[in-house]
């Protein structure tokens, strides 16, 4: 498989490959145990493709390697640089750790780190801005693997510094993978089984919406997509799948 570079920016030669970018956030990649239900989503998607798995820190702030108890480890002495490394480390873990799971289950599977994934950005290490992306390792990667395991959240600068996309950086960088392979569609997996109407947790007969407009998304101000990651779909004409990672229920489709 080949790219080539087009109007500053590479683009994949041969499309002929079925490709899809899946997107688990951190209450999906927790524990083994809700692993396990992730790897049962990746086992099915793989029979229809090739797979880039985009996954977030596991678990949430008090879970020992998720992203705000990676930063209640440092100092607010520290510069943004340094914040950004260390909880770089969070997605990276997980990554790791999910690819040596599906080894186990004798799924063909690979991680690359982040100088690897290739999302380039500038040097705003919180709240880093995209500059170009580069598919060439991913398409390396997936020559020879089936799945392709990477980290969200977390770019890298021209100095080849770890920088951070902002809160919700790993559901824009699903988008972020999918439109540098070439892909007009996205499924993110969370702990919700799509977007609802009222908040499902506190509304047990809360209605599901089947499909929203990105400009009806972004008026709900919804916590279950970051705008950034569907300002950015919008804009590159990127439908995005929201589904739940624990149900068979429908999800919902969020696009023109």
């Amino acid at each position: 498989m080949e790219v080539k570079e087009k109007n500053g920016r590479f683009m994949r030669t041969d499309a002929s490959m079925p490709l899809q970018v899946l997107k688990f956030g951190g209450t999906s990649m927790r524990t083994r145990t809700t692993r396990k239900a992730v790897i049962a989503h990746i086992k099915t998607q793989r029979e229809k493709a090739k797979l880039v798995v985009v996954v977030s820190a596991m678990g949430r702030f008090r879970d020992p390697y998720a992203t705000d108890t990676l930063l209640s480890l440092g100092s607010l002495k520290m510069r943004k640089k340094e914040q950004a490394s260390l909880v770089s480390i969070g997605e990276q873990l997980s990554a790791l750790t999910l690819c040596a799971e599906l080894l186990e289950e004798g799924i063909s599977a690979c991680t690359l780190s982040f100088l690897e994934a290739g999302i380039i950005s500038d040097q705003h290490y919180d709240y880093a801005q995209v500059k170009y992306m580069d598919p060439s390792g991913i398409l390396k990667a997936l020559e020879q693997f089936d799945v392709v395991v990477v980290g969200g959240f977390i770019a890298i600068d021209e100095e080849m510094e770890v920088t951070t996309l902002g809160r919700g950086g790993s559901d824009y960088s699903a988008v972020l993978f999918a439109d540098m392979l070439g892909l007009k569609e996205a499924i993110i997996y969370t702990d919700v089984n799509g977007v609802y109407v009222e908040d499902p947790k506190q509304q047990k007969n809360a209605r599901k919406y089947e499909y929203l407009s990105y400009g009806s998304m972004l008026a709900l101000h919804s916590r279950v997509l970051h705008d950034r990651c569907v300002v950015y779909a919008r804009d590159h004409h990127i439908r995005i799948y929201v589904k739940g990672t624990f149900s068979k229920e429908e999800g919902t489709w969020i696009g023109s």
